[in-house]
């Protein structure tokens, strides 16, 4: 299944984000973020928002954390929480061939947030960034990572921020 397109999309930043420390599942089966989770993703995001500026689109999984994280990310930017789009393709096991029909859905959006888990963030991450061998990036909780892309197709990317 071919997935990218030549002409320079409208999407030309894209902002990768693992969710914040939540508490473990054994706590809270929903794992929510945690109360240090919550503060160090609030401080990361007003950083990247002074770096992003106002987002076209914020997306999350449908997962608690990534939803709170998010949200953090969206208020930082001025971008209204109830439009945040939850979506299976940043689940933690999503693959790069549905995070990438994701962000052709959306391709007219020129800058994308999107807040999610590991392994998969990585994964798109390397996928986006590395036509070649992958890229391994940390990512560790709350985590961001900028990519400019030139289109949206695996090593389309380039690394602008990782923070």
């Amino acid at each position: 299944m071919d997935l990218s397109f030549e002409s320079h999309p409208a999407m030309t930043d894209l902002w990768l984000v693992r969710h914040g420390e939540a508490v473990p599942e054994d706590v809270d089966p929903a794992r929510p973020l945690t109360a240090e989770g919550s503060r160090a993703i609030s401080a990361a995001a007003y950083v990247i928002a002074g770096r992003m500026g106002n987002p076209d689109l914020v997306a999350a999984s449908g997962k608690r954390r990534a939803r709170q994280t998010a949200e953090i990310f969206a208020a930082a930017a001025g971008y209204p929480g109830e439009n945040i789009v939850e979506t299976p393709a940043l689940s933690p096991g999503a693959s790069p061939e549905a995070f990438l029909s994701f962000l052709e859905e959306h391709k007219d959006k020129g800058t994308v947030l999107c807040a999610g888990h590991l392994p998969s963030i990585a994964l798109f991450a390397s996928f986006l960034l590395s036509s070649g061998d992958p890229i391994r990036l940390a990512f560790g909780p709350g985590t961001a990572c900028h990519i400019r892309l030139s289109g949206i197709r695996r090593g389309a990317g380039e690394l602008a921020l990782l923070l």
